[in-house]
């Protein structure tokens, strides 16, 4: 077990989403673990993102939102789009800071099923706009030297 596994085992989630915050607020190299930490927790603990995604959107301030969307919010949703559909939904629906963390994801319908896509683009107030584009294939274009002009 690693030092940073352990702090986060036991930081409560009121804490991280303070620390995650004040880095982007104050950009201080000692927070930065809060940010890095988030990247990976999809897929270690969906549910445990969710909630920290819920306490950050609550913590913020409306012009700090688009990084949360941008962050912890869209790896959420490219991970587990389908498991938290109902809640991204339901969320949306009732409180405005969420729905606006919403609009400013980045959607690649490419690799989710159009209903997917659907039900986000709706939850967001219709401010998602999707798109679509394979990345294996844009990797090897870009090797060959292809500019996609």
């Amino acid at each position: 077990m690693t030092i940073e596994h352990d702090r986060l085992a036991h930081i409560t989630l009121t804490d991280w989403a303070a620390v995650w915050l004040r880095h982007h607020r104050e950009h201080q190299d000692t927070d930065f673990w809060a940010v890095d930490a988030v990247f990976l927790l999809p897929q270690e603990d969906p549910e445990r993102a969710w909630a920290l995604t819920l306490e950050l959107v609550e913590q913020a301030n409306w012009d700090e939102l688009g990084s949360i969307g941008a962050g912890p919010l869209e790896h959420l949703v490219q991970v587990h789009a389908p498991a938290f559909i109902d809640r991204i939904e339901s969320q949306a629906a009732v409180d405005p800071k969420f729905k606006a963390t919403l609009a400013t994801i980045w959607v690649n319908s490419f690799y989710l099923p159009h209903a997917m896509v659907s039900r986000l683009v709706a939850a967001s107030g219709d401010e998602i706009e999707p798109f679509d584009l394979d990345y294996d294939q844009a990797e090897r274009d870009l090797r060959e030297g292809k500019d996609g002009a």
